[in-house]
């Protein structure tokens, strides 16, 4: 799985541990500003996201947290990365492939894949992920970006 996921660019700089948004959208917004801001993403990938997440909707509920995946199409990629967002206060998604569910999330995991054939496995190791709630708990409670990163990088493989 290291192998894998060594095509994905993931720093303390696309890490935020203390996002206060309001809404999800307005999370999406940030988190995505943060992956335009370190070169990964164009200046559309923004409003982009927030459309498909409209469209298909990435809400997940654990068994004691939620989780969002949101992501788009490569067109707005860069660099193929992944942001990790974790909200001070849980913000409201639209389950995925439930939509009228609502899924108070906690963290989110942005990916921008420059490889459209690479989605799915990038999202199916994900889920793989997150059938161990401790392994997403353990990122959340992160002190640094830098934990988080080290965190996320161990629970993949």
């Amino acid at each position: 799985m290291a192998d894998f996921w060594d095509d994905m660019y993931l720093d303390e700089f696309l890490v935020d541990l203390e996002m206060d948004e309001p809404d999800n959208f307005s999370a999406l917004a940030a988190l995505a500003g943060c992956l335009e801001k370190n070169k990964c993403v164009n200046g559309e990938f923004s409003q982009a996201i927030q459309e498909r997440e409209k469209e298909f909707a990435t809400g997940l509920p654990l068994e004691h947290i939620g989780v969002a995946i949101p992501h788009t199409d490569s067109e707005y990629v860069f660099k193929q990365s992944m942001a990790i967002g974790i909200l001070k206060n849980p913000v409201m998604f639209e389950m995925m492939g439930s939509p009228e569910v609502l899924v108070p999330v906690k963290i989110m995991f942005m990916l921008a894949i420059k490889e459209p054939k690479k989605q799915l496995d990038f999202l199916q190791a994900l889920i793989d992920m997150f059938q161990k709630d401790e392994k997403v708990l353990a990122i959340i409670q992160a002190k640094t970006a830098t934990e988080a990163v080290q965190k996320m990088k161990q629970n993949l493989n």
